[in-house]
């Protein structure tokens, strides 16, 4: 992931609410996969970063499952083989798994994206700076400004 994505990720995590987390870590486990498939071949310390990334995603979907519905065991094994196909990935020496696991997860993504699209709540981080963008236009793309809040920080 680079510096610019890993930005944008942080300033897209303060303006979502929950569903829209989910929808964004998401988003961040196919750049790992990305990464994954950039770094095959080429770099073994990058690939296994990369696995370890995408791992860490997976189990913090594992970690946030809320086991009073039905669902969440469901879930929790589906999350739990792909986690294992990403062991594949390295065990094998193969992309198979990760372009099958990719596929999947890819559905299950656009099923949650249609879901967070009824969910008006606000967001979950009630303190951050908000966001305006389109006010300026830079030489490729659109400035941001960050209004500043005076409830925000200490104060002494």
């Amino acid at each position: 992931m680079t510096k610019e994505q890993m930005q944008e990720f942080t300033r897209r995590v303060t303006q979502a609410n929950r569903s829209g987390l989910l929808i964004l870590k998401f988003e961040m486990l196919f750049v790992y996969f990305d990464d994954i498939e950039s770094s095959f071949g080429n770099d073994k310390q990058a690939l296994k970063q990369a696995v370890r990334n995408a791992d860490a995603v997976l189990k913090s979907f594992q970690n946030t499952l809320d086991f009073k519905y039905e669902l969440s065991a469901q879930l929790y094994a589906l999350y739990d083989f792909h986690r294992r196909q990403l062991a594949k990935v390295l065990m094998r020496n193969s992309l198979k798994e990760l372009s099958e696991s990719r596929l999947m997860l890819e559905t299950m993504y656009d099923a949650f994206r249609e879901a967070a699209k009824q969910d008006h709540s606000a967001p979950l981080m009630q303190n951050a700076e908000q966001v305006y963008a389109g006010y300026t236009y830079g030489r490729h793309d659109v400035n941001e400004n960050c209004g500043m809040d005076s409830s925000r920080g200490f104060f002494a």
